[in-house]
């Protein structure tokens, strides 16, 4: 078995390079950026919970993903 010494694994990576990590090559953002980017979510969720509460108020949708009083689909199950 080869013995690995220090200087060689160090010698190794130097050969290899460094790769920037893929982050560093993105701009920074703004205080102003990531707190309008926090206001439009939470304008989102909000108006997400106000759809999700209307939807089960008026019942939601049923066992089969149908909506209460639609026309019921034909289901015809063929048995051979």
């Amino acid at each position: 078995m080869a013995r690995v010494i220090e200087a060689q694994v160090i010698g190794n990576v130097a050969a290899m390079g460094t790769s920037t990590p893929a982050a560093t090559d993105m701009p920074y953002l703004t205080i102003h950026e990531v707190l309008r980017a926090g206001k439009r979510r939470a304008a989102r969720r909000k108006d997400l919970t106000a759809a999700q509460s209307t939807w089960d108020s008026e019942g939601g949708a049923n066992e089969e993903g149908e909506r209460p009083g639609a026309p019921a689909a034909s289901h015809s199950h063929v048995s051979g």
